[in-house]
């Protein structure tokens, strides 16, 4: 999956959540930070743990490393890409 599909996904996860349901995928285009889309640090960390709830049925587990790289669109990006990719490992496992 692109990096501009990524982008898309995430949109549109974000969407479903209650603090940023806002946010557009125009608004990722156009953002290079999250504090630029108006999402608190703590509101991002939510956002991930939604994620892995919902899209990865709770199969990986939250990594402190992950933390410096949620301060911009692409380093939110990665992770949400390393949570796919760990989960279609788990699931071929």
């Amino acid at each position: 999956m692109s990096s501009d599909e990524y982008r898309r996904k995430l949109a549109e996860f974000l969407r479903t959540q209650p603090m940023t349901a806002e946010v557009t995928y125009e608004d990722l285009v156009k953002a290079g930070s999250r504090e630029e889309l108006g999402i608190s640090s703590l509101d991002i960390i939510l956002v991930i743990v939604n994620y892995i709830k919902e899209r990865a049925n709770d199969s990986v587990e939250l990594r402190p490393e992950w933390v410096s790289r949620l301060h911009d669109v692409d380093g939110i990006i990665s992770v949400i890409q390393e949570i796919d990719a760990r989960t279609l490992e788990q699931a071929s496992a």
